[in-house]
């Protein structure tokens, strides 16, 4: 029988990468969208070396009108798509009354508008009975004064999700959002020295500022984000749809 296929936005690294791994490893053969060249081809190439199927496609998902062209183009080459993954995410650190409309539409135009058109693009070309991961973050549902268009994208996503999931819900197609909490990636990393240039603090200890208290006692790594993936994409989750997952180790109810 034929694999199926999973389509996975972001997957060059971090998050993305491991859904990709944990996917093919459950027998998918995955499609790895990215906009940096150099790390889609090793990611893809890493996959491959470990006898997985997989194959890495070029996007630049801020380019809207790029995103219907490379889905037509994945689902002529590889037939109907069964997993879709919306990963791709982009953030910055800056106080609210210093945001530029640039820096607002640098969030939006990833996180939420071509998550949107992502799947407006694939939906036609999924399987009946498919499934839809949309990755939200716990920002989504709590004020984040340094991160707000980040915040706003991932609670529109969210808001995205529960949409998606009755339009789609005829075909049996199921579509949930993951919200991670604090997650080792090289965003978090990024958004520590970003709070630290802001304050007198260092990196980490901006990070522990930030963090405070997990009750799980540690933070996530990707993996533990990409098993709740893969879970909402099997069969073992064929009765949930338009639901907000968060993996965050207890963060948000402390």
């Amino acid at each position: 029988m034929s694999k199926k296929i999973a389509v996975v936005t972001g997957a060059a690294q971090g998050l993305g990468f491991a859904i990709a791994e944990l996917l093919s490893a459950a027998d998918h053969k995955v499609i790895l969208l990215d906009r940096n060249e150099e790390q889609l081809q090793a990611a893809t190439e890493k996959l491959v070396q470990s006898g997985k199927e997989a194959h890495g496609v070029i996007i630049d998902l801020s380019i809207t009108e790029s995103i219907h062209g490379v889905i037509d183009e994945i689902h002529k080459e590889f037939g109907k798509i069964h997993v879709l993954v919306n990963n791709a995410g982009v953030n910055f650190v800056k106080p609210m009354d210093q945001v530029k409309e640039s820096d607002w539409d640098f969030v939006m135009n990833i996180n939420l508008k071509a998550a949107f058109f992502v799947i407006q693009s694939a939906a036609p070309f999924m399987a009946d009975g498919g499934s839809i991961i949309n990755i939200s973050s716990v920002a989504a549902n709590s004020p984040r004064p340094l991160s707000v268009a980040y915040a706003a994208s991932k609670a529109g996503i969210i808001s995205l999700t529960k949409t998606a999931s009755i339009v789609l819900a005829p075909r049996r197609i199921r579509v949930n959002a993951v919200c991670p909490g604090a997650m080792e990636t090289d965003l978090l990393s990024k958004m520590a020295e970003d709070m630290s240039d802001l304050s007198s603090s260092t990196p980490e200890q901006s990070l522990k500022n930030y963090v405070g208290d997990i009750p799980l006692g540690r933070i996530s790594a990707p993996e533990d984000v990409a098993k709740a993936v893969e879970f909402l994409a099997s069969d073992n989750a064929n009765y949930i749809t338009g639901q907000a997952l968060n993996v965050c180790g207890g963060w948000t109810v402390r």
